[in-house]
């Protein structure tokens, strides 16, 4: 089990003894209940899961910031939450090297300012049909463990709620400054499609070998 004071949190053990473990963040307007079934979708038995519910109330979900141009002093609030809660996860005996951070939509912009700021190197960051917050002089805080970091993302030529050209760009930028990226493109919406799973999870494992 994880315990927090930071979120309330629902874990999912891995069939698998494991000692990795993935942090997922839900997009706007939603919460941890879809993802309940994650571990299955997935298929990783070497995997541990725990969902994040994001702490603003947004029509029947929740929201992990506001619409721009007030959603700069949010993202810093779910970055110093998300961060914390990733130091009581290593307090409990989890490695940073071992954890994932997956986000959707927004909770894949979080999910990417918490890996770029933080000291050490991740498991990895998955990121489905997000984008990206660059706070000025971004590139001047990276440190060495952080750009050791491995990233995934994936994006739908069809989203017509986050145009792919603005993700691109923001993977661009994080390419340039050394950042190991994998891109995929596919013809999908703003959605997560299950012909996305066998993707994710050889990304993963890719990982977990190179190691």
């Amino acid at each position: 089990m994880i315990q927090s004071k930071i979120f309330d949190v629902e874990f999912i053990k891995s069939k698998k003894p494991s000692d990795k473990l993935m942090v997922v963040l839900h997009g706007k307007g939603d919460s941890a209940k879809p993802f309940m079934q994650f571990d299955e979708e997935l298929g990783l038995k070497d995997m541990n899961y725990v969902l994040l519910t994001a702490p603003m109330r947004f029509m029947g979900g929740y929201s992990w910031y506001k619409e721009p141009p007030y959603m700069k002093d949010d993202v810093l609030k779910a970055r110093e939450r998300v961060t914390g809660f990733i130091y009581e996860v290593i307090d409990q005996g989890w490695k940073a090297e071992n954890l994932f951070l997956f986000g959707f939509s927004q909770g894949c912009l979080v999910s990417s300012d918490v890996a770029l700021n933080f000291p050490q190197k991740l498991g990895g960051v998955i990121g489905i049909s997000g984008y990206f917050h660059f706070f000025p002089r971004w590139r001047t805080q990276l440190n060495e463990s952080s750009l050791k970091t491995p990233w995934l993302f994936t994006h739908g030529k069809r989203d017509d709620i986050l145009p792919i050209e603005i993700t691109k760009f923001g993977v661009e930028k994080l390419k340039q400054v050394g950042l190991k990226v994998e891109w995929v493109e596919s013809n999908k919406s703003h959605v997560l499609k299950e012909e996305e799973y066998p993707i994710i999870r050889q990304w993963i494992r890719d990982q977990m070998s190179s190691r």
